[in-house]
């Protein structure tokens, strides 16, 4: 089964795409601030990292940018979401595998968390 971290500071955001996520067979584990997340058993690496940009203690852009210089995680997956981040915003500091704009389609963030992890 693969595993997902989700960063989604938005309670009703967050419980609607861990629902979502595992219905379609994900194992889900959310946070929803950057200190959660940081807190977390660091020796468990997920298949992918989804993380939203604006959060009360931080920015899922700045968890990005921890992942990919890591050696441990470098080559896992990033996804970063935001309302208000556009994609070149969110290129210059970090480089995701994927940028979703909200409001998103959920049948569109399927697929491109499966086309990612196929």
């Amino acid at each position: 089964m693969r595993k997902i971290f989700l960063v989604e500071d938005d309670p009703g955001i967050r419980d609607t795409l861990e629902i979502l996520l595992t219905t379609e067979g994900f194992l889900v584990q959310s946070f929803g601030a950057v200190a959660e997340f940081n807190n977390r058993d660091k020796s468990i690496l997920p298949d992918l990292f989804l993380f939203d940009v604006m959060l009360p203690d931080g920015s899922g852009i700045e968890l990005c940018r921890e992942i990919k210089n890591d050696k441990k995680s470098e080559n896992l997956p990033v996804i970063i979401m935001s309302a208000h981040a556009d994609l070149e915003d969110v290129f210059y500091e970090c480089i995701p595998n994927d940028f979703i704009p909200k409001p998103f389609d959920i049948d569109d963030l399927i697929l491109r968390i499966s086309k990612i992890l196929s």
